[in-house]
């Protein structure tokens, strides 16, 4: 569904910040080690009120989601490098975690927004 604001999400969701989200949402990605490590990211880059406004996957990629994934072993200014493989992995699981209400999604021009949601608790 799509709200006043142009949020689409799946019905039912409903927003969330960032530490509600990290709290709730590892229940829905625990199969999948891929999605696990994105949602530490995601939770870096929300604002306090769950929203990535003006998200560019490259920018999130070696910014946020490199600092969620460097551990104590690597320099601190490692990040990872975006490429176009990457650049599909990670539009597709952005896409997965919206279709599984826990993004909702805006267009904006030349970027989108994003924000954390949960899905309704019959989805759960």
């Amino acid at each position: 569904m799509t709200d006043d604001d142009r949020w689409g999400y799946l019905a039912g969701a409903r927003f969330v910040g960032p530490d509600e989200w990290e709290e709730e949402a590892e229940r829905y990605l625990y199969e999948s080690l891929h999605l696990s490590a994105l949602s530490e990211g995601l939770v870096k880059a929300a604002d306090s009120e769950g929203r990535l406004i003006d998200w560019l996957p490259n920018e999130f990629y070696a910014g946020a989601l490199s600092d969620a994934l460097r551990s104590e072993h690597d320099p601190e200014d490692w990040k990872l490098t975006y490429d176009r493989f990457v650049a599909s992995v990670l539009l597709e699981a952005m896409s997965t975690l919206t279709r599984k209400g826990l993004l909702a999604h805006r267009g904006n021009g030349d970027t989108a927004d994003y924000r954390l949601a949960l899905p309704a608790p019959s989805e759960r």
